[in-house]
């Protein structure tokens, strides 16, 4: 039983952050877009935050594999 619900962290977690660097990865696109559109600084840098998080998301999901074997 322990075995399972083991298992199940691990899918859960690597599930968790696969989303969130599905979503933050999107973010980056969508805010690298509108920084073009619109000509803004700020949009830039909310491109660049969600490609860092996108990244470090995307690090903790494969580690998240390895870290419940």
């Amino acid at each position: 039983m322990a075995e399972s619900a083991e298992s199940d962290l691990e899918l859960g977690v690597s599930m968790l952050f696969g989303f969130v660097t599905v979503v933050a990865a999107i973010a980056t696109a969508w805010a690298a877009y509108a920084s073009e559109v619109q000509e803004s600084d700020t949009l830039q840098l909310v491109s660049g935050v969600a490609l860092t998080v996108a990244l470090l998301a995307g690090g903790v999901a494969v580690a998240a594999v390895h870290l419940f074997e």
